[in-house]
């Protein structure tokens, strides 16, 4: 153990000691701030020179492209429900479920005899009227007969005319042909059946094409032109795709649903494809082309959306509106160019003009 004496005197020194101190205590903050602060301003000069540190990234140009998929419903190119053209009995029917038929072929003949007589009468009709008119203008040149007599034998031709027109038009309704290449679906009659006129005898359509229409909303219209491409599927055919083409845009916008209707038609020459099927559609709607940054560039601040622009290593505030987010990045609308650097981090303490020092190399733009 340290004897008395020897804690007295270190007691001693250290009293002493701080006594000293305690008077030079002025000349100790003198000397203490002439050495600190040269090395307080070199710091301070730094960071003037550099700047506030940050990241950047560039900025790049994209299309505001669109994919939409919607429901529709598929409709043959053209599509009628036969009729009966009169009243009869059915001799010959040819009509059945899938049969393909060429334009003027025969569906449907009905029961003829009365109207083949009635056309034969009136072409004996009109052969005599005929005969007559032209011997009474032969006598007529040599001055013969009177011009009276004349005027009532051109009328008797022209009735003759008019009869055999009118009974070969009876006669031509006895028969139900093809309006147009198509294919016939189940008939309602068969043969030896009594129709009525305009009775109806089986669907026809015209499946070289098929016709899809769906609801387009409002806000889209714009992207949609004739002749945009589409892409559809069916239940009706599983495992396909089928490429189409939109072929018609409505002229109006319905008030209640706010849409358009829109067709597309789509090729169907192996006729795979049903008239009434439900048809899925994806559409790619092109967009106007805007500036893309990422997500931690965008900043919000009264109000309003903006991103730092680094512009000669100057900090630029720079107001944006959002136009949409995609997978990390947002579109934008604002006056950005392509390769524009903007702060992704370190925006906390930028100011409008402030300098800052870039820590990164961003990478090149994405096309």
């Amino acid at each position: 153990m340290i004897s008395l004496w020897k804690q007295i005197a270190i007691c001693a020194a250290i009293i002493v000691g701080a006594a000293l101190l305690w008077q030079q205590r002025s000349d100790l903050a003198r000397l203490w701030a002439g050495t600190a602060a040269p090395a307080i301003s070199e710091t301070n000069d730094q960071t003037r020179a550099t700047g506030t540190p940050v990241i950047v990234a560039a900025a790049h140009m994209v299309r505001d492209d669109r994919s939409l998929s919607v429901i529709g419903t598929g409709f043959a190119l053209r599509s009628i429900t036969l009729r009966a053209p009169s009243d009869g009995e059915i001799v010959e029917f040819n009509i059945g479920p899938g049969q393909e038929f060429s334009e003027g072929d025969i569906l449907m003949q009905l029961e003829d005899t009365d109207e083949r007589f009635a056309v034969s009468l009136a072409q004996a009709r009109y052969d005599r009227a005929r005969d007559e008119r032209d011997r009474y203008r032969r006598l007529q040149d040599s001055g013969v007969t009177a011009a009276a007599r004349l005027e009532e034998v051109l009328t008797d031709y022209k009735v003759a005319e008019i009869e055999l027109d009118q009974a070969r038009e009876d006669l031509d309704n006895r028969t139900l042909r093809a309006p147009f290449d198509g294919i016939t679906g189940l008939a309602t009659v068969e043969i030896g059946d009594r129709v009525t006129a305009d009775g109806p005898v089986a669907s026809f359509d015209d499946r070289s094409k098929i016709l899809i229409e769906f609801d387009l909303p409002e806000a889209l219209l714009g992207r949609v032109t004739i002749g945009l491409n589409v892409t559809a599927t069916t239940p009706s055919v599983e495992g396909r795709d089928f490429d189409g083409t939109i072929n018609a845009i409505d002229s109006r916008v319905d008030a209640t649903s706010r849409t358009a209707r829109v067709r597309a038609a789509i090729e169907n020459e192996s006729d795979l494809l049903r008239p009434g099927a439900s048809f899925t559609l994806r559409l790619d709607l092109p967009g106007e082309s805007f500036p893309a940054v990422p997500e931690l560039a965008l900043q919000f601040s009264d109000g309003a959306l903006h991103v730092w622009r680094v512009t000669n290593q100057l900090a630029e505030q720079v107001s944006v509106r959002l136009v949409r987010r995609r997978a990390g990045q947002v579109i934008v609308e604002g006056p950005l160019e392509e390769g524009d650097l903007v702060v992704v981090e370190g925006t906390q303490r930028l100011r409008e003009g402030s300098a800052v020092h870039v820590l990164n190399t961003p990478a090149e733009p994405r096309s």
